[in-house]
């Protein structure tokens, strides 16, 4: 028999860059599209969602229960925590599958170290796919990290990493554009979203006093980035619709869901 599909967004990126209220935003848009959805809280450090969650891995496990119980830190017991996660990720399946046809959003914890090549998440979310999930990444990157330099280059290879383990579909998001302001940054916005140049940044880099002996390494970086090519970003202003709208049908998109869902252009050209 046929197997019955999922579509989905699952939201990624660093602590504080923004990936819950995007998730609420999802929400909002999504109901007033009338289409059916149901949101996920794979974050089991977040209590206070800002959004309706259908499943939330505070069901199964919590950071404190890890860190009470076993004595760990607050990286080690996430860390634990998707671990359990991953051991019984039957309980997401059948959650999942209670709600068919439904589109998924899932809100995810941030810590980097999840995401490695055959981490938790990997184990996960290639659990998900064979059972008929198909999700886009949405990597969210706070726009406040462009005035510096050297940690706009990290936030980069950090969305870089993250493409190259995952092995999905991943779109990368910068965060809180309305809060950029050209005139206190070294470039333009285009120039973050779209990087023509990443030498232009490291030139940056090497004119620090303090950055300057490391040259070479950040040349290297900078090398690495160009090369692969992989990494643009599309700004979002998450209050705007317009912004909203195309993000959503660029994630319809990457997921394949925008073959099976009825066209939607009329409302970003609105």
């Amino acid at each position: 028999c046929e197997m019955t599909m999922w579509y989905g967004a699952l939201i990624i990126g660093a602590p504080g860059s923004g990936k819950s209220t995007f998730t609420a935003g999802l929400s909002e848009c999504y109901t007033q599209l009338k289409r059916d959805f149901m949101t996920i809280n794979l974050d089991p450090a977040n209590h206070t969602t800002p959004y309706h969650t259908d499943a939330d891995i505070q069901e199964l496990i919590t950071v404190e229960d890890a860190m009470d119980r076993l004595g760990l830190g607050p990286n080690g017991a996430l860390r634990y925590c998707m671990q359990t996660l991953s051991a019984n990720v039957g309980w997401l399946i059948t959650k999942i599958k209670a709600n068919k046809g439904k589109y998924l959003v899932i809100d995810c914890p941030g810590q980097l170290e999840l995401y490695r090549s055959e981490g938790e998440m990997d184990k996960l979310l290639r659990a998900l796919e064979s059972n008929g999930v198909r999700l886009c990444a949405v990597h969210l990157t706070d726009s406040l990290y462009c005035p510096d330099p050297a940690s706009f280059v990290s936030v980069v290879m950090s969305t870089l990493s993250a493409m190259v383990a995952l092995e999905m579909p991943q779109i990368n998001v910068l965060s809180k554009a309305d809060l950029f302001n050209e005139a206190e940054m070294p470039f333009t916005l285009d120039f973050y979203t779209q990087l023509p140049d990443i030498t232009k940044l490291v030139d940056v880099l090497d004119s620090h006093p303090l950055l300057a002996r490391y040259a070479k390494l950040n040349r290297a970086i900078g090398e690495v980035i160009q090369d692969m090519g992989l990494v643009s970003f599309t700004p979002l202003n998450v209050q705007s619709k317009a912004d909203m709208a195309r993000l959503i049908c660029t994630i319809d998109k990457a997921n394949g869901f925008q073959l099976i869902d009825k066209d939607i252009r009329d409302i970003v050209l609105q």
